[in-house]
């Protein structure tokens, strides 16, 4: 790990060289920068719906829910790399 005070937006090129114990040389370059992010994506548009069914599966009435959750995030630095949805029956 190499420690750096980086600021933000910052374009960080990375450069890996590695030698055997036979004295043999290999570089690798990465031929994209890696950008600096300090700020967190936005999320917006977050919209939830929750809807309940009577089922008749086994011969017994049940009810099951249905839950859809949609939004929008984007990160105009450095993009998004996932997103991931949980559901709880409490806050955090």
């Amino acid at each position: 790990m190499i420690k750096g005070d980086l600021p933000h937006n910052s374009e960080v090129y990375v450069t890996v060289i590695t030698e055997n114990h036979a004295g043999i040389v290999r570089a690798f370059q990465a031929t994209s920068p890696v950008i600096v992010d300090h700020t967190p994506p936005d999320v917006d548009m977050v919209a939830v719906s929750v809807e309940v069914m009577e089922v008749n599966i086994t011969g017994f009435l049940e009810l099951r829910e249905d839950v859809t959750v949609t939004w929008s995030a984007t990160d105009e630095t450095s993009g998004i790399n996932y997103c991931t949805c949980a559901l709880g029956i409490q806050t955090l």
